[in-house]
């Protein structure tokens, strides 16, 4: 599961002039001080800081993460505070991520959870997993290391502070909460926002598995800039399964529904809908169903 979302991650590497969502007009010092409000000590009692909080940006993350910088600019990190703790006995690292924007920040934070952690209650959504507890509220993405004893209690105090300090927008992007709940995989969605799939065409965009016994589908949706933009889309999407498999109309999907497979994204059905295109990869026995209240509940 982690490595197909790197995958994914690996194909969305290149920058795009698509439609995103509204990021935070803060200059980088306005930001800057915002961060500090929100690390300011007493964090915890008994817990000092080390030494002075660091920041990072885009042009150097990768001095702190090496490698992995480059996905954290990819979803649009615009800074990145970082904080060494001392609480008893235990050693805590602290690292906070201004991203933009909220739909930004859940990107890259459902790109680094698994179905496998630990799911906690803070936030919009949060985990532990192995000494490590992250989460995610409004356009930060909030990520704590700990070791040593007494650091799970230390990790869950510290997260709960911070939460209230970030005090709002506990909440998934909107657009998610739009898309049918039955049958979905927990955990399961993405904000992708670049060459989702591979294709600049289909991004931005979300994804969200859904299971029909052992069959599991993928629908992604692309948000385009308007009705004709996601026309368009749908256009590229049928040339493209014209060039590398096959692609005829769906009527029985929808008056604008296609049928494409290939050897690369399989069997899929894609529609365009108001400026949204709705693609459906491994479509099962319920896609007709779940294709119409998707683009009943855009609507």
């Amino acid at each position: 599961m982690l490595r197909w979302r790197l995958a994914i991650l690996v194909l969305a590497l290149a920058s795009l002039a698509v439609p995103s969502p509204a990021v935070s007009k803060d200059g980088p010092e306005t930001s800057r001080q915002q961060m500090l409000k929100l690390v300011a000590e007493p964090l915890l009692d008994d817990a000092l800081a080390k030494r002075p909080a660091s920041f990072y940006g885009p042009d150097n993350l990768y001095e702190y993460m090496d490698g992995a910088a480059d996905i954290f600019v990819l979803y649009g990190v615009r800074q990145m505070v970082h904080v060494d703790l001392r609480a008893k006995a235990a050693e805590i690292t602290l690292d906070v991520f201004d991203m933009g924007s909220p739909d930004a920040a859940f990107g890259m934070y459902a790109a680094e959870r698994s179905p496998d952690f630990q799911y906690i209650a803070i936030g919009a959504e949060g985990y532990e997993y192995e000494g490590m507890l992250n989460f995610l509220q409004d356009r930060y993405y909030v990520k704590l290391l700990g070791f040593g004893d007494g650091a799970n209690a230390m990790l869950a105090k510290l997260a709960r502070e911070l939460s209230a300090r970030i005090g709002t927008n506990s909440t998934f992007p909107a657009l998610l909460s739009k898309l049918p709940a039955e049958h979905r995989k927990p955990h399961s969605e993405q904000y992708i926002p670049a060459n989702a799939l591979g294709h600049p065409f289909l991004a931005p965009a979300y994804m969200v598995a859904y299971a029909h016994g052992d069959q599991e589908s993928k629908l992604l949706v692309t948000v385009a800039r308007d009705e004709a933009d996601a026309g368009q889309r749908l256009k590229q999407l049928e040339l493209h399964f014209k060039k590398t498999g096959q692609c005829e109309p769906a009527p029985d999907f929808g008056a604008e529904a296609v049928r494409g497979s290939n050897s690369f994204e399989g069997n899929a059905i894609a529609e365009a809908k108001g400026r949204y295109l709705i693609l459906l990869l491994n479509p099962g026995k319920d896609s007709e169903q779940l294709l119409r209240n998707v683009a009943t509940s855009l609507q």
